[in-house]
């Protein structure tokens, strides 16, 4: 059973950025599955870097979108972009130094983040910039 499901209620209505949400979903879905097994550092490290490079990838495609759609809460949405960004690379960090471990209040706050802004921030963006 998967940490975190999609659903219709997730789509935004825009193909690229839902695809890319589906994506960040599976990868989220990955790394959950690797900590609950006890996989190694490395297949952890590895699943938590692909994750904040892949977080930095979809945060730069909605961005461009926003830009080109004139969104007017473009400069909101990319302050809380850099700030979750801000927060998985220090965990990055961390967890590379061996001074944090993948933990389930971690894998929730992931989860809990992602299905907040998508449900929120993305749903509202993906609507305005359509009507654009």
């Amino acid at each position: 059973m998967a940490f975190m499901n999609w659903s219709p209620s997730l789509e935004v209505g825009h193909p690229t950025i839902d695809e890319q949400h589906k994506s960040l979903l599976d990868a989220v879905n990955r790394l959950h599955d690797a900590m609950k097994l006890g996989k190694g550092k490395d297949e952890l490290g590895g699943l938590l870097h692909f994750l904040a490079d892949y977080t930095v990838t979809h945060f730069n495609a909605e961005e461009n979108l926003m830009k080109a759609g004139a969104y007017p809460g473009y400069s909101a949405h990319k302050v809380i972009h850099d700030d979750l960004l801000r927060q998985v690379k220090e965990l990055v960090q961390k967890f590379d130094a061996g001074q944090a471990v993948m933990t389930i209040k971690v894998m929730d706050f992931l989860s809990d983040w992602l299905l907040q802004h998508i449900r929120v921030e993305d749903a509202k963006m993906a609507k305005s910039i359509s009507r654009g």
